[in-house]
């Protein structure tokens, strides 16, 4: 993995990760203990909606995972909270997601000159194209080192 620094993003610039299917057990493991309904249990009550569905929280999750898969990513020192959060269309076990950073804007700090503030927009795609999530993340990004 290579990180990637302030100095180094260009915006508007996009990276795209590969993509990553979703397990069934696993997505209904995680669905049992942080958002148990039956949308994202129940097979028999899913059925009518096309499926046992991931949960909200599983596919933030799922986002960071693919974040840290990825062969370039920001270096990031810690993240100032997610706005714009938007479920755009369902995600079911056996769909393979991928993971799109657009790279909306950034500034230096004001108080810490070795870091900066990114704003990019984290878009999860299934592999029809069909956009499932997508968050505006607000990160402190380190400078390079030269």
């Amino acid at each position: 993995m290579k990180l990637i620094f302030f100095d180094e993003i260009e915006v508007p610039s996009r990276l795209q990760g590969p993509g990553q299917t979703i397990d069934l057990q696993e997505m209904v493991d995680f669905a049992k203990v942080w958002d148990p309904l039956p949308i994202h249990l129940d097979e028999d009550f899913a059925r009518e909606y096309g499926g046992i569905t991931a949960s909200g929280p599983y596919l933030l999750a799922y986002r960071i995972r693919l974040i840290h898969r990825m062969e370039k990513q920001p270096a990031v020192i810690a993240s100032f909270g997610y706005d714009e959060v938007r479920f755009k269309s369902p995600a079911h076990a056996g769909d393979k997601i991928s993971l799109v950073l657009d790279f909306e804007s950034k500034r230096l700090s004001s108080s810490k000159p070795d870091r900066g503030i990114v704003s990019m927009r984290q878009t999860l795609i299934n592999q029809d194209g069909q956009i499932v999530l997508t968050v505006l993340d607000n990160v402190l990004v380190r400078k390079g080192t030269n």
